[in-house]
């Protein structure tokens, strides 16, 4: 297959990697508006403020992009006696280091300066349970890991174990994985509130991998590379103004409405990657790469700024102008360090470790395109 003209480093595709960069910053965005709206005082005549409640489909996007890459970048494991041995240890090293070292980084936080937590109330088991990945209930019931963004996390690890079954059983994983993840979204129909907090697995979202592995296959076999140019803007454009704009109230919902709109969103920049790649600017496609790091340490930048926010006494609306850029911003420039001194050391060290043939490459696919 040949790549794509102006492929990044290691014939990445560039596009994914901007809108895992665009995924991030939304989850940012979203969490701004949220602590805005905690550190509002609220002011006689003054509008309320309202979270952004669709930055929280990033994570939607995220899941899809997920499902994408999983079929793309292990389709040469497919049918190899060790191969879901080899795509669990890669996966592996890729997401716990640095989980757990924010995991630990947020005990020790919550310890020596609980006001920057006003939200967290970890029990021993929930602190135990975080670290493996197990949905438990914190000090206040709620089911939630110490490190509030890692609940995808446990999502993220599901999908892997079902797909890893399929390689086990020499078959076309995205088939096996999708067969086991339906399951687990209809079960979510009859699911109460006071089952194991384990059972919030079951969610429709798990469905969002499978969109993810159908835009695999429809670039595998080279269906969206044909696709008018005027189509792929549509879905891509399209996908992004349903992502942004039209909310989604119920985890149903928010299938067809994210969901769909993330894996259109996916399927419009493949189809367009020709024609994208040449334009994405370098810092978005770099803030891709480091979207890990961004997703995990935010949570860590932004109650430092709502602080320095009630501190300057600022309110209303000019605490909204310097909280949402000023978490943007500098959850970037931080994420940006984080994965340039402690991500990417450590886990091209281990993928070295453990063998990787191609140990720097971390974020991306190779482009096929």
């Amino acid at each position: 297959m040949q790549q794509a003209a102006g492929s990044g480093a290691g014939g990445q595709i560039r596009s994914v990697q901007a809108l895992r960069a665009l995924a991030a910053l939304a989850v940012v965005g979203y969490h701004a508006t949220i602590l805005w709206h905690d550190r509002s005082a609220p002011l006689p005549m003054a509008a309320p403020v309202h979270p952004w409640e669709n930055g929280n489909a990033g994570v939607d996007l995220f899941f899809v992009i997920s499902g994408f890459i999983m079929v793309f970048s292990s389709r040469r494991l497919v049918g190899r006696q060790d191969g879901w041995r080899r795509f669990l240890e890669l996966r592996l090293i890729r997401i716990v280091p640095l989980y757990w070292v924010a995991t630990a980084a947020k005990l020790a936080s919550i310890e020596a300066v609980p006001a920057l937590a006003l939200h967290a109330r970890p029990t021993a088991w929930n602190a135990l349970a975080s670290f493996l990945f197990i949905p438990s209930r914190n000090a206040l019931g709620i089911v939630s890991p110490v490190l509030v963004v890692g609940w995808t996390l446990s999502f993220e690890m599901l999908f892997y174990a079902v797909f890893a079954a399929g390689l086990a059983a020499t078959v076309q994983p995205a088939l096996l994985a999708s067969a086991m993840l339906a399951p687990l979204a209809v079960l979510a129909l009859v699911r109460g509130p006071d089952w194991p907090a384990i059972a919030s697995l079951a969610d429709p979202i798990v469905l969002e991998f499978v969109f993810g592995m159908v835009v695999a296959r429809l670039l595998l076999s080279h269906r969206l590379q044909v696709l008018p140019r005027g189509v792929g803007w549509a879905l891509l454009l399209g996908g992004l103004a349903v992502l942004a704009l039209v909310p989604a109230p119920s985890p149903w919902q928010r299938l067809a409405t994210w969901g769909v709109a993330a894996a259109a969103t996916l399927a419009g920049a493949l189809a367009l990657e020709r024609a994208l790649d040449p334009k994405l600017p370098r810092a978005l496609v770099r803030l891709g790469e480091a979207s890990y790091a961004l997703y995990l340490s935010h949570g860590f930048v932004l109650p430092v700024l709502g602080l320095v926010a009630v501190r300057a006494h600022l309110s209303g609306v000019a605490m909204g102008a310097f909280l949402v850029p000023g978490c943007l911003i500098a959850s970037a420039l931080v994420a940006l360090a984080v994965y340039a001194a402690v991500e990417r050391p450590m886990t091209v060290w281990l993928r070295r470790w453990a063998g990787d043939p191609r140990p720097g490459s971390l974020a991306a696919p190779q482009s096929p395109i």
